[in-house]
C-alpha cells in the first residue's frame, strides 16, 4: 500500500484523535451532599494524588459581600496569629489557597491520599477558625494602596481603566477592577460572621479529582462543611446597562507623564459566552488578534514593525463587558499605528475571511482543546467553570462543536455584523503634550 502524505496522515491522526475525545476522557460523577451542596468527582487513579476544590456562589460582584467584606473575611482564613494552619498545610505540602474571584469563593488543596484525612481536617479548622492574624490584615491593605499606586503608572491598567468607565455606570461591579479599592476590614470579628455566611451559603459544591473511589469522596464530603443557612437577600449582582455607542465618546485619551511609547485599544462591547453567535465569534477572535500570524499581528508587526504585540482581549463572560484590538509603538509612531490598526478592522469588516482561514482557526481550536482534557483536574476545572458562569456541562465542547459546523459564510456574516467599526471607540494612553 502506498504511504499517505504527511500532510494528509497528520490531518488523518488529529481527526481521529478529535474524534477518539468527544466523550471527556475523565468523566465527571456527581451526587448530591446535603440537598444544598453539589458533590462532584473525577477519578483518576494514575498516581495517589487527590485535589480538593471547595466553591461557594458569591463573589466581589455581590453587593452583599462588598458592603460585608467578605472578600477579606474568606482570605485571611489560613493566617491564624501563631501561624499554626499555616504550618500544617505546609507540612502536608497541601498546597492550600482561599480567594474570591468575580462569582465565586473558592478553597483549593492537594495532597498524596495518605494525607488526606490530615488535609479534610485542616480545611474543617480553617473554614472555622476566628483567631485571624491582624498583622496580616495590616499587610493586605498596605499592599492593595501599593498596588493601587503603581496601577495608576501603567498603561495597559489606564486603557482597561478608560473603557470601563465609558462603558460602565459608576456602581456597576463590573467596574471594581478599575477604581480604587474600598479600605479593608480588619476587625477580626466582623470577618469571622463574613466568612460564615459564604461558607454556609445554599448552592456550594465539594469537589475531588484524583486517586479516590466514589464512596470515598461521598464520606469525604459527608462531614466536611457546616449546615447551610438562608442567603442574604442582596447577595446577587446587580448589572446596569451598557452605554450605546451612540452615547460614548468616539476617541478618550489617558495621559501619564514621561511615556516614550503610545498605547491603543478599538473597544466595543463584548459578546456573551451564552449568546448564539458566540461560537463564530471563537473563530473570527483567533483570526483577527488570537496567534502570532493573526491579521493584527500581520499588519502590525511582521509587515511594518510598528510594534512588538498587538492582539485581541475579551471580556469572556455571559454578561458584556470590553472586547478590544489592542497594540503600542514609539511616539514618533503612533500615527501610522493608529491609521493601520483601523485598517485592519474596516477590512476585517467588509472582507471578512476566507476559507482557508476558517479551517486553519478551526483546526488550532480543535488542537488546542485535546490539550485541555488531559487531566482529570482539567475535566474538573472545566466542569465547575462551566457551573460558577451558569453555563451548561459541556457548553465548551458544544461551542467548538457548532463553531466546526459553521460555513464561510455565516461566520463572514458575524463579521459584517459585530466588527462594525463605528460600534468601536478608541483609547489612546499618550504622554501629555509637549510644551
Amino acid at each position: 500500500m502506498r504511504a499517505l502524505p504527511r500532510g494528509l496522515a497528520a490531518a488523518l491522526v488529529l481527526v481521529a484523535a478529535i474524534g477518539a475525545a468527544a466523550e471527556p476522557p475523565f468523566p465527571v460523577q456527581a451526587w448530591s451532599v446535603d440537598g444544598e451542596t453539589d458533590g462532584l468527582l473525577v477519578e483518576d487513579h494514575r498516581v495517589p494524588l487527590v485535589s480538593l476544590r471547595l466553591e461557594f456562589p458569591v463573589g466581589v460582584w455581590s453587593p452583599w459581600a462588598r458592603r460585608a467584606h467578605a472578600e477579606e473575611g474568606f482570605e485571611i482564613g489560613l493566617h491564624d496569629s501563631a501561624g499554626a494552619l499555616r504550618a500544617r498545610a505546609d507540612a502536608l505540602a497541601a498546597g492550600l489557597a482561599l480567594s474570591m474571584d468575580e462569582r465565586s469563593a473558592r478553597l483549593s488543596a492537594s495532597c498524596l491520599k495518605e494525607d488526606l484525612p490530615a488535609v479534610l481536617a485542616l480545611v474543617r479548622d480553617v473554614l472555622a477558625g476566628r483567631d485571624f492574624d491582624r498583622r496580616e490584615l495590616k499587610r493586605m491593605r498596605k499592599e492593595e494602596q501599593i498596588s493601587w499606586e503603581s496601577s495608576e503608572k501603567d498603561p495597559s491598567f489606564r486603557a482597561s481603566q478608560a473603557e470601563a468607565r465609558a462603558l460602565f455606570a459608576p456602581d456597576d461591579p463590573r467596574r471594581i477592577p478599575w477604581e480604587k479599592p474600598d479600605k479593608l476590614e480588619t476587625r477580626v470579628e466582623s470577618l469571622a460572621v463574613a466568612r460564615d455566611a459564604v461558607v454556609r451559603l445554599p448552592g456550594r459544591v465539594i469537589a475531588f479529582a484524583g486517586d479516590l473511589r466514589r464512596e470515598e469522596a461521598e464520606a469525604a464530603a459527608a462531614s466536611l462543611l457546616p449546615a447551610t443557612a438562608p442567603a442574604p437577600s442582596d447577595i446577587a449582582p446587580v448589572f446596569d446597562r451598557l452605554a450605546p455607542a451612540r452615547a460614548r465618546e468616539s476617541e478618550i485619551s489617558e495621559r501619564i507623564p514621561r511615556l516614550t511609547q503610545v498605547y491603543f485599544s478599538l473597544v466595543r462591547t463584548s459578546l456573551p459566552m451564552n449568546d448564539p453567535d458566540y461560537p463564530a465569534f471563537t473563530i473570527a477572535d483567533h483570526i483577527l488578534g488570537g496567534h502570532f500570524y493573526s491579521r493584527l499581528y500581520v499588519a502590525l508587526r511582521h509587515e511594518g514593525g510598528e510594534t512588538y504585540g498587538a492582539g485581541t482581549s475579551d471580556f469572556e463572560d455571559v454578561v458584556p463587558g470590553p472586547y478590544g484590538l489592542f497594540t503600542f509603538t514609539r511616539t514618533d509612531n503612533a500615527a501610522a499605528t493608529e491609521k493601520k490598526l483601523r485598517e485592519v478592522l474596516r477590512v476585517f469588516h467588509e472582507r471578512g475571511i476566507t476559507e482557508q482561514e476558517r479551517a486553519d482557526a478551526l483546526g488550532y481550536l480543535q488542537g488546542q482543546r485535546l490539550f485541555e482534557r488531559q487531566t482529570a483536574g482539567q475535566s474538573l476545572s472545566r466542569l465547575l467553570w462551566e457551573r460558577r458562569m451558569g453555563l451548561p456541562r459541556g457548553f465548551v465542547d458544544e461551542t467548538l462543536a457548532r463553531a466546526s459546523r459553521l460555513d464561510l459564510e455565516q461566520i463572514n456574516a458575524f463579521i459584517t455584523r459585530f466588527y462594525d467599526p463605528r460600534e468601536f471607540f478608541l483609547v489612546r494612553v499618550e504622554p501629555p503634550p509637549a510644551r
